[in-house]
């Protein structure tokens, strides 16, 4: 049988991604940052509004990685990386504090925690967030689950920093080799998603090796 607090949980959830997609709709990421580049004479002001919706993109749904593309339009390589890095972690440490004020111990939310829990006991907080976040893996679904899983602030932001900054920079370099502005569409290379992908893998290797090692049930003895 359903939990009541299961229940609460799934009805609060689907009224916030009507909510939230509804907005995402009405206010197109593209038509507003296309709207930002035009501040390429004033970087001042442009820095100022990106910061804004930089704070509130986790309740537009818009992906953290549009503002990337239109820093490195904008701003170029060498001043759009440190400022798109900077934004990305600040932006998705948003979602984590969110998610961590909401965690639990019942319902969906409850075993999501517990699951998030088990893969960070494995890792270790640190390198659990950089795995997460060099596997091509949306960058919201990640905050959340580290939120919900308990990792510590520090360990969040200085993994975050380092798995994400990879995405950011081709992100960057993808939006200052433009000529015109466009945020549809964009999808990375596939030697970026391979070799962040493979590294993900090698940094998950060695704690699931001692897993199966230490672990009867999961070697098979």
């Amino acid at each position: 049988m359903v939990s009541q607090a299961t229940r609460q949980q799934v009805a609060s959830l689907a009224g916030l991604a009507l909510l939230f997609g509804g907005a995402a709709l009405v206010f197109s990421p593209g038509a507003v940052l296309s709207s930002l580049a035009g501040l390429s004479e004033r970087p001042w002001l442009f820095l100022g509004a990106i910061s804004v919706l930089f704070l509130v993109r986790p309740l537009l749904m818009w992906p953290v990685s549009v503002f990337a593309v239109t820093i490195g339009y904008v701003l170029g390589i060498e001043y759009g990386i440190p400022v798109a890095v900077a934004g990305t972690v600040v932006s998705n440490t948003v979602v984590f504090l969110l998610a961590r004020y909401a965690r639990t111990d019942a319902g969906v939310v409850g075993f999501a925690g517990r699951s998030g829990d088990r893969f960070v006991d494995l890792t270790g907080e640190l390198r659990g967030v950089v795995v997460a976040r060099l596997a091509p893996v949306p960058a919201d679904v990640v905050s959340s689950a580290a939120g919900l899983s308990g990792v510590s602030l520090r360990a969040y932001v200085v993994g975050t920093l380092v798995g994400e900054t990879p995405w950011v920079v081709a992100e960057v370099v993808a939006g200052s080799s433009m000529h015109t502005l466009s945020v549809h569409g964009l999808s990375h290379s596939l030697s970026l998603l391979v070799g962040a992908s493979a590294l993900s893998a090698v940094l998950l290797a060695r704690p699931l090796y001692r897993y199966v090692r230490d672990d009867p049930v999961a070697s098979g003895h």
